[in-house]
């Protein structure tokens, strides 16, 4: 479904979507590899946390993002 005047707007969130949802999967995916790891619990714990921490960190820079081309949109249509 194409709505009118969304187009450009789209066309800059596909690339930030996909870096965010890349990014996340690789850090979950190498957080379960340290989990998974043969070391002491207590590094398990220090570094899987921390690796984890960082996932929450991107989806919030993305919704910033996000926010911040809707506005840019919103002020360009507004223009017209």
């Amino acid at each position: 479904m194409y709505l009118k005047g969304c187009g450009l707007y789209m066309k800059k969130m596909i690339l930030p979507g996909i870096f965010a949802l890349l990014y996340i999967a690789f850090i979950v995916v190498y957080a379960v590899l340290i989990l998974s790891s043969v070391a002491p619990l207590a590094w398990k714990i220090i570094i899987g946390g921390l690796i984890l921490v960082t996932a929450p960190m991107m989806v919030y820079v993305f919704i910033q993002r996000y926010r911040e081309l809707k506005k840019e949109e919103e002020d360009d249509l507004s223009k017209y």
